[in-house]
């Protein structure tokens, strides 16, 4: 018999759950009230639609991220070098945790140009990690140095945690970490 209610939070990590599975166009609500183990209309007392219900797991793994991994980057009890091991440390847990990769990568790829809603999102996590990359690479470099190699190492965990998911093999993700980190410890400040 499924539940009569339950909390917004559970419906979110449940939806996530079955979106990271499935995907968001082969995903329907019913899928999503399996997993929550309710009726298929009760979810409709959260959200009116699916494109809502993603919005708000985006929105919130979106929270997830900027306060639980992001911060780090901020965090002045641990210098630059060890604030950059743990945001690699962190990713390396997050990727290879995930059974398909990066859900904002491929939530982004599946819903460009059938649900453009989702891209504002999408975009601002990148962003705010780039962010957190540069504040981090400011204390050795130029601003706009950081910046542009924030960029790169963004880019370049995103290449190796595909091909640690595409070859299953995480030494791709392990190495490209290990590798950023060895080259944030040999630059000298120039500041």
């Amino acid at each position: 018999m499924p539940k009569q209610k339950i909390d917004k939070t559970e419906l979110i990590k449940s939806a996530l759950k079955v979106f990271r599975e499935k995907g968001y166009h082969k995903t329907s609500m019913s899928d999503i009230a399996v997993a929550c183990q309710i009726l298929k209309g009760s979810i409709y007392h959260y959200v009116a639609s699916k494109e809502e219900l993603m919005s708000e797991v985006l929105s919130a793994l979106k929270e997830h991220y900027s306060q639980k991994v992001f911060m780090m980057a901020y965090d002045d009890e641990f210098d630059p070098e060890d604030r950059l091991s743990m945001l690699a440390i962190k990713a390396e847990d997050i990727f290879l945790e995930a059974q398909n990769g990066n859900f904002f990568v491929n939530i982004g790829l599946e819903t460009k140009n059938t649900v453009p809603a989702f891209q504002e999102i999408i975009k601002s996590f990148f962003e705010e990690w780039i962010k957190a990359l540069e504040h981090l690479f400011k204390y050795k470099i130029s601003d706009e140095e950081a910046r542009v190699h924030a960029e790169v190492v963004v880019a370049e965990v995103e290449g190796a945690a595909m091909l640690t998911q595409l070859l299953n093999d995480e030494h791709y993700l392990k190495r490209t970490n290990k590798k950023i980190v060895e080259v944030f410890s040999k630059w000298t400040v120039t500041r």
